[in-house]
């Protein structure tokens, strides 16, 4: 294990830049994990990173060292509690970062059991909300159009908890051809849909649709789908954010597909 104590250090400076900027992320195909609670998920997925980044706290916590034995072979370095601070992106640093290899998302299939799609949501909190209904809901596939924010910045990351090992996350799509394509269910969540939610059959393949948290789903996505539906809102609130739509979409899936 390597302590490192100066801002010069060329691992030092590197996770930096992973950590600040996106486009190196994405070129060098690398993500970094803040927090003992997303390594563990990367590691009980199969993975092994490429790097660890400890302060004092986190060498000295059990949780940790049994995670950082895990990670075998990954190199470990014990960094100055003032050059950690600054890597972290949580008001409360656990004590490991770690770098991986971002997993590769495998092509959707055309029958997808359980699929979500999002097109241009662009808040990091809600595609990570969504990422981690998704997973939990018991969702096979998330797809993303180009629009929406990258899946695996810190932020993300941070909301989703774990979600990113458990479902397969496909980016960049065109999400009208994915699901011309598409041989299940396909429902838009719709505002001013006349259809409810809670009147279809969401028990086969079925693959919904959230759109962007301002202007909802684009008219050509939302014809695309082979069915429009709303969330009934007894209320006196006109909408829900695109986070907590898509969440209520995914448990009465979920409660159907249980009970059935």
């Amino acid at each position: 294990m390597k302590a490192v104590t100066s801002r010069d250090n060329a691992a030092y400076k590197e996770v930096a830049r992973l950590i600040s900027s996106a486009t190196h992320r994405k070129r060098e195909g690398l993500s970094v994990l803040d927090g003992a609670h997303l390594l563990a998920a990367f590691l009980d997925a199969g993975g092994t990173p490429e790097a660890l980044f400890l302060n004092r706290n986190g060498l000295e916590t059990p949780e940790i060292a049994a995670l950082v034995a895990r990670s075998a072979p990954a190199r470990v370095t014990l960094l100055a509690d003032s050059l950690y601070d600054a890597l972290s992106t949580v008001e409360t640093p656990t004590g490991v970062l770690s770098v991986v290899s971002t997993p590769r998302s495998r092509p959707p299939p055309d029958d997808a059991a359980f699929a979500l799609l999002l097109e241009g949501i662009q808040d990091p909190g809600n595609v990570g909300t969504l990422l981690r209904s998704a997973a939990a809901a018991g969702a096979s596939d998330v797809l993303l159009s180009p629009q929406c924010a990258f899946a695996w910045s810190p932020k993300v990351l941070r909301a989703a908890m774990g979600a990113h090992f458990a479902v397969n996350i496909a980016e960049g799509v065109d999400l009208a051809a994915w699901l011309a394509a598409y041989r299940g269910r396909s429902v838009a969540l719709m505002g001013g849909a006349k259809r409810s939610l809670y009147d279809l059959d969401l028990r086969g393949a079925v693959a919904l649709l959230v759109g962007n948290e301002g202007a909802g789903l684009s008219a050509a996505l939302a014809a695309a789908a082979r069915e429009q539906a709303a969330i009934p809102m007894p209320g006196r609130i006109e909408s829900l954010n695109a986070a907590a739509a898509g969440t209520v979409a995914l448990f009465e899936a979920a409660r159907q597909r249980r009970s059935a």
